[in-house]
């Protein structure tokens, strides 16, 4: 039918869209394709005319349509309204025989309750043709048979996977998770910048006939061929760098390029290519930042082990080999992974040409690498004026090459979303031929610079170009007089940009100015906290504050809540003098050991924990009962004098009404709690692990937010049930150990999983002002509404490590910088 023509059965549509606002975007694709394809459809956005009574139009459409379709994100299940529309659908069809409710989700989020029962179709993370096919096919009905036969299964059903399926099943998790991050960051729209190399300056890597003996004679090393007859061959571009690591004899690859030059990018889409093209014995390959890694101490599979465990939670368990080495560590020693490791060059100045000598110590005969770097960090590293030479063995080495300013502009003009917007670029690629080209000649030169201009200049869906800044502007000798004004001008205007509004926006809770406040606070944490770091980590927030602030404030805060908890649970029947004195003894106890432990370093998330304790995990954590018995004795000690003495003060001290009155009842208790902290919990300390996850799914920052936090209240029923019983079995009585209980158990969460600690400072920052009250709400909107931020597995980095020191060193509106770390 006609893309324009208005439904011709609205009294019996099709279809009905059923959305949330920040997805109408979506709906009004989906709209399109079904009309398209010659389906009725009614959506609010072009059906629900001024003057219409939205409520009696919703329910007209509900009822009539043959098929509502909900378009399912993490918005429309926080929208209230919308629920009664999927609902009613759901209410007429419950086991689905008519299918008249379609669920289609644009975006990974959890199916709560009944709409788990229903199969749904996925769009998020396909090309806009695949999304098409695979709507169509959901719509009609079709059968999801394969294109090609499926492999005869190599195991039975609950049949431990060998090393061969953990790796297969690891590959789809890789797959999803960056077709997934290159959709968020729009590589393919209009298309990828063609960014393209040239062979790296021979002194950085070994030369060609030493990698071609290493690959022909070396010992253990698989014989291969159809190698490049030198390193002038490995230059190329765009898709072409799979086919350059092929040509490489060892398959070692050092990929160097200035800052902004799409280092990052190139990496996700060689990774990309390799799995459309991996064979089954290939290797997985796999793309990890090297910024968290301290190679002075930890060896690169070690902390890989860590790494990979946390952006893949399904690796940490135990490998089928019976070594007791997590799946991780296992494919790493079998040589079933093919790293690509990026951001050399965000490691510690100093720790550098330790990190080469490190990743040459775990290299193996015929193990493939590739590696990326600022070529400026690289060359200090490797050739020191001053130190020891270090090159990473048998390594071929390519530097990314800086785009032609034209491609650039044209690459704007072609996403600026039709004719006119894009004749404003125009002037400045007239420009570009002038004789002496003006400064932004040399900006437009990047893929950092042409992503900020695009977000800047270019409008989004929807949007209209008049009211967007003129580009036109940058040739202004004036305003812009040389390339450093210009790019300052970009990373200054780029965050207004991204937070924006227009009339088919996506509607956006925060403020610019909040926005650019907080987002600055997270930068100087990265560049003061973590020296540079990019890794953005929802479980380090806590380090903002420094220890001993975390010590005095936080420790005495979280003792003084569960003294209250302890102090109403004793003092329940006593005065109002009893209870005082209750909150101030166990405020002074927990208050004690919050300061005590408030300074610890924060652990890292748990994803859930065993409800056994292993004998292994038992005896190697009796050492921490020597130190946990001797401050709680000590404390105990005093605090049973404190009531003794009040006691003899007056304040008659009671456990209940059939309880004991006097010295006894002060000191047993503690005494009895003392023996329960140091014989039980701290053995139990070290017996939460992690239970097993989906092997298929990679981590996101939130997912295991959500792990954690369901591994806090676990820890909190753990340990709060010791407690508990002790009461109840003396003269404490149940109110009494539910207090103490709750108290105990909480204080031993916070200080046990990353969550506690996390929501407690988040609390403290966001009361003045450094953060936003949902921190992680505000970080995943940043990175996938506003594209602020990317994601790297289960972490968080800023668009670009530029754009961070940008943020760090930026000031508000009043010319004075921003607040810094605690």
């Amino acid at each position: 039918m006609d893309q324009g023509q208005e439904p011709a059965a609205r009294t019996k549509p099709d279809f009905f869209i059923s959305y949330a606002p920040p997805d109408e975007e979506h709906a009004e694709w989906i709209a399109w394709e079904l009309e398209g394809a010659g389906y009725t459809v009614v959506i609010r956005a072009w059906d629900f005319v001024a003057g219409t009574h939205v409520i009696q139009e919703i329910h007209q459409a509900v009822q009539n349509a043959t098929q509502t379709i909900a378009v399912l994100s993490v918005a429309y299940l926080t929208e209230a309204y919308v629920a009664a529309e999927w609902q009613a659908a759901f209410g007429d069809d419950p086991l689905g025989k008519q299918r008249k409710l379609l669920v289609v989700r644009v975006e990974g989020c959890d199916r709560p309750g009944l709409l788990r029962q229903l199969v749904c179709v996925d769009i998020f993370g396909l090309t806009a043709r695949d999304a098409r096919d695979q709507l169509l096919k959901a719509v009609r009905g079709d059968r999801r048979k394969p294109p090609r036969a499926p492999a005869f299964p190599s195991r039975r059903h609950g049949q431990v996977p060998d090393l061969r399926e953990i790796a297969d099943q690891l590959q789809v998790a890789v797959r999803r998770q960056w077709e997934d991050e290159a959709a968020i960051r729009r590589l393919n729209e209009p298309y990828p910048l063609p960014v393209s190399w040239q062979p790296a300056d021979s002194d950085l890597t070994d030369d060609w006939e030493t990698i071609i003996r290493l690959a022909t004679t070396g010992a253990g090393w698989p014989i291969t061929g159809g190698w490049a007859a030198g390193p002038a061959e490995l230059a190329g571009s765009g898709r072409q760098l799979a086919d350059v690591l092929d040509r490489v004899p060892t398959g070692r690859l050092v990929v160097l390029g200035e800052s902004g030059s799409g280092k990052t990018m190139l990496a996700v889409r060689l990774v990309l290519d390799l799995l459309k093209h991996k064979s089954p014995e290939a290797p997985v390959p796999v793309l990890i930042s090297l910024a968290s890694w301290n190679p002075t101490e930890t060896g690169l599979y070690s902390w890989l082990d860590q790494r990979l465990t946390l952006d893949y939670p399904g690796l940490r368990e135990r490998a089928p080999d019976g070594s007791g080495a997590s799946r991780a560590r296992a494919l790493l020693n079998a040589g079933m992974l093919l790293l690509l490791l990026d951001g050399l060059d965000e490691i510690a100045d100093a720790a550098r040409g330790h990190a080469i000598g490190r990743i040459n110590d775990v290299l193996r005969p015929g193990q493939k690498l590739v590696l990326l770097s600022r070529s400026g960090p690289y060359r200090a590293a490797t050739r020191p004026g001053d130190g020891p030479e270090v090159t990473l063995a048998g390594a071929a080495g390519i530097s990314l090459c800086s785009l032609p300013a034209t491609d650039v502009v044209d690459y704007l003009q072609r996403s600026a979303g039709g004719p006119t917007t894009a004749g404003r670029w125009e002037l400045i690629r007239a420009a570009l031929a002038a004789p002496t080209p003006p400064p932004v000649a040399e900006v437009l030169t990047s893929p950092l610079m042409a992503h900020l201009a695009r977000t800047i200049y270019n409008p989004r869906i929807g949007e209209h170009g008049s009211s967007l800044p003129d580009p036109r502007s940058l040739l202004d000798p004036v305003q812009f007089p040389s390339r450093t004004a210009i790019e300052e001008h970009m990373f200054d205007g780029f965050l207004p940009a991204a937070y924006r509004k227009h009339e088919r926006a996506r509607p956006c809770p925060w403020l610019t100015v909040d926005a650019e406040r907080w987002l600055a606070f997270l930068a100087r944490h990265l560049e003061h906290t973590h020296h540079g770091s990019p890794d953005l980590a929802w479980w380090q927030i806590p380090e903002v504050i420094s220890p001993k602030k975390r010590r005095f404030t936080i420790g005495p805060g979280v003792g003084l809540g569960a003294g209250l908890l302890c102090g109403i649970a004793f003092g329940l029947d006593g005065d109002l003098a009893l209870r005082v004195a209750y909150v101030l003894y166990f405020w002074l106890f927990f208050g004690g050991a919050g300061t005590f432990f408030g300074g610890a370093k924060v652990p890292l998330p748990k994803l859930a924990v065993w409800w056994r304790v292993p004998r292994s995990r038992v005896v190697a954590a009796l050492k921490p009962v020597r130190n946990a018995v001797l401050p709680f004795g000590i404390g105990f000690a005093l605090l049973g004098g404190l009531g003794v003495g009040l006691e003899l003060a007056g304040a008659p001290v009671k456990f209940g009404e059939g309880g004991t009155d006097g010295y006894e009842s002060v000191l047993v208790l503690p005494l009895l709690v003392m023996v329960f902290l140091g014989l039980f919990l701290a053995p139990l300390s070290g017996a939460f692990e992690a239970m097993s996850a989906d092997l298929t799914e990679a981590a996101g920052p939130t997912w295991v937010l959500r792990r954690d936090r369901a591994a806090f209240c676990s820890v909190v029923l753990t340990t709060g049930l010791g407690p508990v019983l002790v009461c109840w079995l003396t003269p404490g009585g149940f109110v009494c150990g539910l207090g103490l209980g709750l108290a105990v158990g909480l204080m031993f969460a916070i200080y046990q999983t990353s969550w506690g600690m996390f929501t407690l400072t988040r609390a403290w920052l966001a009361a003045r002002g450094r953060l936003p009250r949902n921190l992680m709400a505000f970080l995943a909107d940043a990175h996938e509404k506003r594209g602020v931020l990317r994601q790297s597995g289960a972490v968080y980095q800023f668009r670009h490590v530029e754009l961070q020191r940008r943020l760090a060193s930026s000031k508000d509106r009043t010319g004075r910088p921003f607040a810094g770390v605690e």
